[in-house]
């Protein structure tokens, strides 16, 4: 790679992405003029202390309304220096012309086009079922779950499944405890055995998300706090980190990990969990194939890639693909 393309590449990695040249940085936790968030739990807890403070400087936050509703008290304090655009309206903002459109990746997530001298460059982040795509000369997506060989399912036929299996483990007499990557994939999964009729508890910190998600006007499983006990039709939504919960009597916990890695044999070693469903969340390895094909991107930077698969296939195509930032910078699996 000579030195002048890789100095005239679009995207820069500093405490998050940064547009070349202009004032813009995407899913950033310090620096630069208009922090754009794609998401609610981008940042994580203490990239989120990072974010400015009311009356703190000149920085302002790019979202939706729904993803500032989602980050809770933060985004409460955030809506002071917020510019709050809504999907498919674009703006001004001095030379540039931005836009924000639908990622499909979780309620409120956006992906950001920015045009400026007659070329159009996007901030995808991670993407999910629904995204959709606008055209671009510069990409640059989240491609943290871009493993070969790894298929997602279908939505629905992830729900389909996790049913199923929810009901097996019941009619065996077991305790079905569901170890969720994140709160927002809890509250789907629960939404899924809600409408069937199972009876659900779960940790504090999913009760708090479905809390969250009352208040933003989107749906949200009927949950009961978990408090040692789970009656012979109930189901427990724990969070896959959190220490294994201890449930009284003589019912053991089967733990199922629900995750779009749960095919992953050392995550789950890791999690201490033998069995698992693999649930979307964002999109796979082809999906992101067929994002970048569409967009018609030349360039391309990657976020998050734990290999260079991904990277490798997309050169194949005669792209200038490059990776930005250190593997896990961006924290899809806390908070909501």
């Amino acid at each position: 790679m000579d030195a002048s393309r890789k100095n005239s590449r679009t995207f820069a990695y500093r405490a998050g992405v940064r547009i070349a040249g202009s004032v813009v940085a995407c899913d950033a936790s310090a620096g630069s003029d208009l922090v754009f968030l794609s998401h609610a739990p981008v940042l994580g807890a203490r990239g989120r202390r990072g974010l400015p403070r009311v009356g703190g400087g000149r920085r302002q936050i790019l979202s939706t309304d729904t993803t500032l509703t989602l980050l809770g008290p933060v985004g409460d304090r955030l809506r002071a220096q917020a510019l709050i655009a809504a999907y498919g309206r674009p703006f001004a903002l001095g030379d540039m012309r931005l836009e924000i459109f639908p990622s499909g990746y979780l309620p409120g997530a956006a992906s950001l086009l920015c045009e400026r001298g007659g070329r159009r460059i996007v901030y995808a982040g991670p993407i999910g079922e629904g995204a959709e795509v606008r055209a671009a000369d510069a990409l640059c997506l989240d491609a943290r779950l871009a493993v070969p060989g790894v298929v997602f399912p279908a939505r629905a036929a992830a729900e389909a499944g996790l049913r199923q299996t929810v009901r097996e483990l019941l009619a065996a007499g077991g305790a079905p405890v569901l170890a969720v990557e994140s709160p927002a994939l809890a509250l789907t999964a629960g939404l899924s055995l809600d409408a069937d009729g199972i009876p659900l508890r779960a940790h504090r910190a999913i009760m708090d998300a479905a809390a969250i998600f009352k208040r933003a006007k989107l749906p949200a499983p009927a949950l009961q706090r978990f408090a040692g006990r789970l009656a012979s039709n109930e189901v427990l939504l724990w969070p896959a980190g959190a220490a294994r919960p201890h449930i009284v009597g003589s019912r053991s916990p089967s733990l199922v990990l629900v995750s779009p890695q749960a095919g992953d044999p050392g995550r789950r070693a890791r999690l201490g969990v033998s069995g698992g469903l693999t649930f979307p969340l964002g999109a796979d390895f082809a999906g992101l194939l067929r994002y970048v094909e569409a967009t018609g991107a030349a360039e391309v930077a990657l976020v998050g890639a734990t290999g260079d698969d991904l990277a490798e296939q997309l050169r194949g195509r005669g792209l200038d693909v490059y990776n930005l930032g250190p593997p896990s910078q961006i924290d899809l699996f806390r908070a909501v």
